[in-house]
C-alpha cells in the first residue's frame, strides 16, 4: 500500500523559519507533478520575527492538518529554528487517532521526534519543498528516494564507513545532532531503547558536536542503542587547533560503544541523500556498510 497515491492532498506547513509564496513554487509544482494536490495552511506563510507565525499559529495550522481526514501527508516548508516552541501545543492524543507521515528536515527533527515521541506516528527525514528546489528539478538521488517512500518502496544502500561491525534491526530516531539535543530532558525526546539513532549537523564547531554526542549518551537507555548511523556533518569544522576534526570525535564516540555503526551515509545538510523513516524499523548491516529501509 502506497504512503501517498495521485489525487492526494496534502498539506504544507511551516513549523519553523517564515518562507515568502516565490521560494515555495519550485516545490508546489514538483509535488503537483507527482499527482498530489498541495495546499497552504492559514498560516504557511505567516510571519513573526524569524519563524512562520506565532506558537499558537504554526501549532494550529499541524493540529488542523492531522485533523483533517482529507490531508494524507504533512510536508514542512523549510528548516530554520522554532520548531521546539510549539511541541506543548500539539493536540498529540488527536495525532495519533489520524496518523499521517510528516516530511521534513533539519529543524523539523524536533516535530518529528516529538510526534514519534508522543503518539508512534512515523515521519520522513530528508526532504524540503524550499531547501531542495532552489532549480526546478532536486537532485536525482533524493528524488528517485522520496519517490520510493511515496511507494512504500523498500530502499537498500550500500555506502558510508564502516566504524564498527555487526547486524541490528530498530526503530530508527533522531536527525539534526543540535535539534535532537534541544528536546534533552523533554516529554518530547524519543525513548533511545532498541533504537537505532541518526545523526547529522550543519555548521557546528567540532567541540560542541563533541559536547552535544556526550549529552546524548547521559540520556536514559542510550547503552540500550541498536546501531548508529552517521551522516553528513556539513560545514563542521575545529574553531581551534586541537579541537579535533569530525571523524575524530565520531571514531572517540564510538570506540567504546559495542554496537554497529556507519559514518559519511548520505544524508543532511546536503544536496544529494536518502530520505529516511522516523519511528519505523530499519535493518543495519554494518559489516557491509548497508542500510535496508
Amino acid at each position: 500500500m502506497n504512503i501517498l497515491n495521485k489525487g492526494d492532498k496534502i498539506a504544507l506547513v511551516s513549523p519553523s523559519g517564515f518562507i515568502d509564496k516565490s521560494s515555495l513554487q519550485n516545490g508546489v509544482n514538483w509535488l503537483k507533478a507527482q499527482g498530489f494536490v498541495p495546499e497552504l495552511m492559514p498560516h504557511t506563510l505567516a510571519c513573526y520575527r524569524y519563524m512562520g507565525g506565532t506558537d499558537k499559529e504554526r501549532a494550529d495550522d499541524i493540529n488542523q492538518a492531522f485533523a483533517r481526514p482529507d490531508i494524507k501527508a504533512v510536508f514542512c516548508t523549510r528548516g530554520g529554528a522554532g520548531a521546539i516552541q510549539i511541541l506543548d501545543k500539539l493536540d498529540y492524543d488527536m495525532i495519533k487517532q489520524n496518523p499521517k507521515p510528516i516530511f521534513g528536515l533539519s529543524d523539523s527533527t524536533a516535530l518529528q521526534n516529538a510526534v514519534y515521541a508522543q503518539t508512534g506516528n512515523v515521519s520522513y527525514t530528508g526532504f524540503l519543498p524550499i531547501y531542495d528546489f532552489k532549480n526546478p528539478e532536486p537532485d536525482e538521488t533524493l528524488s528517485q528516494s522520496v519517490k520510493k517512500v511515496f511507494a512504500s518502496l523498500e530502499q537498500v544502500v550500500q555506502e558510508g564507513t564502516y566504524l564498527h561491525g555487526g547486524k541490528a534491526k530498530g526503530v530508527m530516531v533522531g536527525g539534526c545532532l543540535s535539534v535532537l539535543c534541544s528536546l534533552c530532558g523533554t516529554p518530547y525526546f524519543p525513548d533511545l531503547k532498541n533504537k537505532i539513532l541518526l545523526l547529522e549537523d550543519v555548521g557546528e564547531k567540532t567541540y560542541r558536536l563533541e559536547n552535544m554526542l556526550t549529552q546524548l549518551k547521559y540520556q536514559k537507555h542510550f547503552n540500550n542503542i541498536k546501531g548508529l548511523v552517521f551522516g553528513q556533518f556539513a560545514k563542521c569544522t575545529e574553531d581551534d587547533k586541537g579541537d579535533g576534526s569530525v571523524n575524530e570525535i565520531i571514531d572517540d564516540f564510538v570506540k567504546d560503544l559495542n554496537v554497529p555503526a556507519i559514518a559519511d551515509f548520505r544524508y543532511g545538510h546536503i544536496p544529494s541523500r536518502y530520505v529516511l523513516p522516523i519511528g519505523k524499523e530499519v535493518c543495519l548491516d554494518a559489516d557491509n556498510v548497508k542500510l535496508e529501509f
